[in-house]
């Protein structure tokens, strides 16, 4: 079974072990996209992850099950951010079985910008359970059943934050024949202000008026 999110995924579907030679992978499609990876031992020992304006650190976990190996990425792509966790990974390629959380901040670092949206995405075997996505700064609550996007499509709205602190949460019931191979967080940030906008229309508008003045 094929799907597609917002940076165009490889959902691998059916059982467990089938998923995991299958190597689930999200990845962006786009040459605009730039991003930083590490692994999970290397970001929850204290090392975070920054990229353009945004910086993402690792606060807890608890029971999450990653292996030291999980890779772990902050991708921008047109002008928007996305945190993914990946468990199947050449250096561990085993799915998480685990039934647990991990919690992080994503903040907004010297830029007028502010997090104006969100939305999840997981991959997951064919009959995995849910994962969860909660904020301690706003209410809004993501879940992702079997491998579905949430919201489908587009992102849900959020009263603009510089700093949202994240928690998510695996819950696999039918463990350890199922599994989760990647999740993706995405962080949609305002546009820029009516004065920049209007800025970028006027110098637009003066090279019309020199193109026309041109052909005349």
């Amino acid at each position: 079974m094929m799907t597609t999110n917002k940076l165009t995924k490889t959902f691998a579907s059916g059982s467990l072990a089938i998923g995991v030679l299958a190597g689930a992978v999200l990845t962006a499609t786009s040459a605009s996209a730039a991003g930083v990876m590490s692994t999970w031992a290397a970001w929850t020992g204290g090392t975070p992850l920054q990229i353009g304006d945004k910086k993402v650190t690792f606060l807890s976990e608890t029971n999450f099950g990653a292996n030291a190996l999980d890779d772990v990425e902050l991708m921008e792509m047109g002008g928007h951010y996305y945190f993914i966790y990946d468990a199947t990974t050449l250096g561990s390629s085993d799915a998480n079985i685990s039934s647990g959380s991990f919690t992080y901040t994503i903040e907004v670092i010297n830029s007028p910008k502010s997090i104006i949206g969100v939305d999840l995405d997981s991959d997951v075997s064919s009959n995995y359970g849910t994962v969860t996505e909660t904020f301690v700064e706003v209410p809004n609550v993501l879940i992702s059943v079997n491998g579905s996007a949430d919201p489908l499509t587009g992102f849900e709205p959020i009263a603009p934050k510089k700093l949202l602190t994240v928690t998510n949460t695996l819950s696999n019931p039918n463990a350890p024949n199922e599994g989760l191979f990647q999740l993706q967080n995405s962080f949609h940030q305002s546009v820029p202000e009516p004065g920049t906008i209007l800025g970028l229309l006027a110098v637009g508008g003066l090279g019309l008026v020199s193109r026309f003045k041109k052909q005349k």
